[in-house]
């Protein structure tokens, strides 16, 4: 309920250690050339005011009519929380991103969560039953999810979901989609959502994931009924210098950008084939979830090792870490030092 004063421990990723090699981030190890030269060239952009709006009818060009540049997908989830989560029923399916919940609890009327994995798969059809559950009373629903899942790293067509939520509930049920990770998925498994068909969905998507740049925030939504609401409570230089010059360049370098798109796709589809007899879930992105036993004996080794993964307590599972994909070297480096953990645990 909105009024509930628990207080969220968001774990996230991330480790202060340089000297480690971080798999708790779900970040490309690689960044774009051209991109690189252009923050080498990005002083001009911080010492000025940049203004998205200079360079967002171009923007939109590649990336969608109804696109809205923001401060990366966190600005995205603080707007939904003020607007249209608050005072609805926010559904959220587990296990997921729990920055969800967090922004939620800011003026929810009342969140609700399901677990919607079974047996390794997504079921959309617990996520359709529950709505229509929900929506006996007249309530109005967000639901929030990532695809990827954010976790599993599973990846689904929701398609059919929100055309039956739309001929069924129109705008009382809204569907929001964090696509933070779907560049990392391969094309011939992306099934495009067709944003234009859908005015009760919202796509969030993130730039700095794919582009190694974690320390950028600029990502953008697609809506074709909130585009206003977007463009109305976003904050003004909100992307910075910075993003500006990222935007920029991926503008002026469109072609460049698809082939890194494509480039690391098929890398990481290789990556995850080494660790497929080791993963919990048949993730599409570039991460993976692997169940270990005791996740702090296996912290504490990883870290003997120079090493480091991240713990999922929060995500509500206690035995397994998630591991994000690296370079070559560091991913063989973990592999080796998997199988050797997964023989010492058929000893014991």
């Amino acid at each position: 309920m909105a009024n509930n004063t628990k207080r969220l421990r968001n774990f996230h990723g991330g480790i202060k250690d340089e000297h480690i090699v971080d798999f708790s981030i779900s970040v490309n190890p690689f960044v774009p050339e051209f991109l690189l030269e252009a923050l080498n060239h990005s002083l001009k952009n911080l010492k000025r005011y940049t203004y998205v709006e200079w360079i967002e009818e171009d923007f939109r060009k590649y990336f969608g009519k109804d696109a809205v540049v923001l401060a990366g997908a966190t600005e995205a989830f603080q707007i939904l929380a003020f607007t249209l989560m608050n005072n609805s029923t926010v559904l959220i399916p587990e296990p997921n991103y729990t920055e969800y919940e967090r922004v939620a609890r800011f003026g929810a009327k009342e969140i609700v969560k399901v677990n919607y994995i079974l047996h390794g798969t997504i079921k959309l059809e617990i996520l359709k039953k529950t709505i229509e559950k929900l929506t006996e009373n007249f309530n109005k629903v967000v639901l929030i999810t990532g695809n990827p899942n954010n976790p599993t790293g599973m990846y689904e067509d929701y398609s059919e979901l929100l055309r039956w939520s739309l001929e069924n509930y129109g705008s009382d049920v809204l569907f929001v989609l964090d696509e933070a990770f779907v560049d990392f998925v391969p094309e011939e498994l992306r099934k495009s959502v067709g944003i234009e068909k859908y005015p009760n969905t919202i796509i969030v998507r993130s730039f700095t994931k794919v582009l190694g740049l974690p320390g950028v925030r600029v990502g953008y939504v697609r809506s074709i009924e909130f585009r206003n609401l977007f463009e109305k409570y976003r904050m003004p230089w909100g992307i910075g210098g910075d993003g500006f010059t990222i935007l920029d360049a991926l503008i002026k370098n469109i072609d460049s950008y698809f082939n890194f798109l494509k480039n690391t796709q098929s890398y990481f589809k290789k990556e995850r084939q080494k660790f497929e007899q080791y993963v919990l879930f048949p993730s599409v992105t570039n991460f993976i979830t692997i169940k270990v036993g005791n996740v702090e004996n296996f912290i504490e080794r990883l870290h003997k090792m120079k090493m480091h993964a991240r713990r999922m307590y929060d995500f509500g599972i206690k035995d397994c870490v998630r591991i994000g994909l690296k370079d070559e070297n560091s991913n063989d480096k973990l592999l080796d030092f998997l199988k050797e953990w997964k023989k010492e645990q058929q000893k014991e």
